[in-house]
């Protein structure tokens, strides 16, 4: 059983902590590498919060009856499942606020209460300090005087004894917002709600002092850590769910297969490749394997490394083979020119054919590539300086070499779409 499907069963399909009233008050940490998908994994296979989205111009149900029933959203019955971003909120009463309109909307679906409400706080929740969140009425108590009391009292019955409400983007949260406060505030939201908290964060979240109040912090409000790592392809089938990629079922195994080469699990590039993938072939009526992996792996190179290849003619015309096909302008200039970074391989071989060489196997992965350099007598100071730059070069560049996958009209093409991100 992989680790994506332990963590399904545990929260909701067997273990069932989030149902279980003997978790209520209590605060899980899902951690994980950055881009793993963890947002993706909450909202879409834990959550599944029911809305209304375009298909074929009609308007329609995201998930099916069946799907929706095995999320959250239906199992908590009358209870709130709120999910709140962090992103942009520079105090606790602007959380507090978001906190609150949405479990009423959760439940009730007011949508001009809500707009109501988020027009009240734009007017004055700027003004609004450092104001305690203490007091007879609880975490809540200064949003009576700004809204209805009445639906303030639901919204927090909706919380009350097994609500769910899950804090996400943690790394775009506001300077302002103290994170000694924020956990304490989180603490109390638990312990007075009686509701389940959970926390989504990368691993590396937090740097210098930040990461010092995190690991003491975290330990005084934090019940369960759970880490989440899925599979390349479970992340990728996740992502594909998407009716919208339907369309690409047929390219869908060329897909992967290319995302796989890369050994890379980022949630956010896989839609990038995807939705780069899905354009090419609506604007072009053509897509087949060597398009996809040009489009795939150039993706990855230009979001992780801001590297577009330039296609240049290969030395050896008369063979098809990938090995003697190393030949664009920026892996040549890198490594033959600039303090000769592969200066034990002389400028005779790599015209004889670079790719035959044996000097430097292909096989070599990046995070050996420095020290296999160092140990060839490669100037340290040289390769410390340029070592993300000389990585990204060997990996997408030689080991995972792409660039003359098609002809060089095709790839320039494809080349100029992904950099510009204009396909006509």
């Amino acid at each position: 059983m992989s680790n994506k499907e332990r963590l399904e069963k545990y929260l909701l399909k067997e273990k069932t902590f989030l149902l279980d009233d003997i978790n209520n008050g209590k605060t899980i940490m899902i951690s994980g590498a950055w881009g793993a998908g963890k947002t993706h994994f909450w909202k879409e296979e834990i959550e599944k919060e029911q809305k209304k989205i375009q298909k074929d111009g009609e308007e329609v149900d995201k998930y099916t009856t069946e799907e929706y029933n095995e999320g959250l959203h239906s199992k908590l019955k009358d209870k709130a499942c709120v999910y709140v971003s962090l992103y942009g909120k520079a105090s606790i009463e602007s959380i507090e606020l978001d906190i609150y309109m949405k479990a009423y909307q959760n439940i009730v679906g007011d949508a001009d209460f809500v707009s109501k409400t988020c027009s009240v706080f734009t007017n004055v929740g700027k003004n609004l300090g450092n104001m305690a969140h203490k007091g007879a009425g609880g975490a809540f108590s200064w949003i009576e005087n700004l809204v209805d009391k009445d639906k303030f009292d639901k919204a927090g019955k909706y919380l009350e004894n097994g609500g769910v409400i899950c804090f996400d983007d943690f790394e775009r949260k506001s300077k302002d917002i103290d994170l000694n406060d924020l956990f304490g505030f989180i603490s109390q939201l638990a312990l007075e709600y009686r509701c389940k908290v959970i926390i989504i964060l990368n691993s590396d979240v937090f740097k210098g002092k930040e990461a010092e109040i995190f690991k003491n912090v975290k330990e005084k409000t934090v019940n369960k850590f759970l880490y989440f790592e899925p599979t390349i392809k479970e992340l990728f089938d996740s992502i594909t769910k998407d009716e919208k990629y339907s369309i690409l079922d047929d390219y869908k195994s060329d897909i992967l297969k290319a995302i796989e080469e890369t050994e890379e699990l980022n949630a956010r590039i896989y839609m990038q490749v995807l939705d780069n993938c899905l354009e090419w072939l609506i604007v072009k009526e053509s897509l087949d394997t060597k398009i996809v992996r040009v489009l795939t792996l150039g993706t990855f190179n230009f979001v992780l490394n801001h590297m577009v290849f330039d296609y240049v003619t290969p030395i050896n015309k008369n063979t098809s083979s990938m090995r003697n096909d190393y030949t664009y302008k920026e892996i040549n200039f890198t490594i033959l020119t600039v303090n000769k970074v592969f200066r034990h391989i002389d400028d005779s071989k790599y015209t004889n054919g670079f790719m035959n060489n044996s000097s430097v196997p292909r096989n070599i992965k990046e995070k050996e590539l420095i020290e296999f350099l160092l140990n060839k007598g490669v100037d340290r100071e040289y390769l410390e300086k340029n070592k993300k730059k000389i990585e990204a070069l060997w990996k997408y560049g030689y080991r995972l070499y792409y660039v003359a996958s098609v002809d060089k009209e095709t790839y320039n093409e494809i080349a100029q779409f992904i950099k510009s991100g204009i396909l006509i």
